[in-house]
C-alpha cells in the first residue's frame, strides 16, 4: 500500500472566506477543489513543506510559528492512504498570485459546502467550519 504524506493550509481572509484551487490541470480528480498545499519532500516537516507549498503555488510567506489551529486527517483512496496534516492560516505577507495556473477562488463558508471537493478535503471542512 502506497502512503503519501502531505500538508495543506485551510487559508481565511478578513472576510472569512476560504481560498480554494481547482484540480483543472491534473489527471486525477481533475476539476474537484482542494486546499493549497503538497506533498512533502524527503526530510521535511509537515510545517516545513506547507510554507515550501505555498511559497510555490500561491506566492506567499507564512511564519510557521503562528499556526496554531491544525488536525491530522487519513483518508484511504483506492490506490493510496493520504496522511495529511491542514493548518489554519489567517496571515501571511505577500499578495496571493496563482503560481500553478490553476483557477483559485475565496468562497464563504456556504458556498465552500456547495463545491465538488476532494474527497479528504470533506473532512477537513467538517474540522474547521465545525
Amino acid at each position: 500500500m502506497k502512503v503519501i504524506f502531505c500538508s495543506s493550509a485551510f487559508i481565511r481572509n478578513k472576510k472569512n472566506q476560504i481560498l480554494i484551487m481547482n484540480r483543472q490541470k491534473k489527471e486525477s480528480y481533475r476539476d474537484c477543489w482542494e486546499f493549497p498545499g503538497g506533498k512533502l519532500n524527503n526530510y521535511e516537516t509537515y510545517l516545513q513543506a506547507l510554507a515550501r507549498e505555498l511559497k510555490e503555488e500561491l506566492n506567499i510567506n507564512i511564519n510557521i510559528k503562528e499556526l496554531v489551529n491544525y488536525s491530522f486527517f487519513k483518508h484511504q483512496y483506492k490506490s493510496f492512504l493520504l496522511m495529511m496534516y491542514v493548518f489554519e492560516v489567517k496571515k501571511w505577507s505577500g499578495k496571493i498570485c496563482n503560481n500553478e495556473s490553476e483557477k483559485i477562488e475565496w468562497v464563504s463558508k456556504v458556498e465552500l459546502r456547495k463545491k465538488k471537493l476532494l474527497p479528504a478535503n470533506t473532512k477537513v471542512v467538517d474540522y474547521f467550519l465545525k
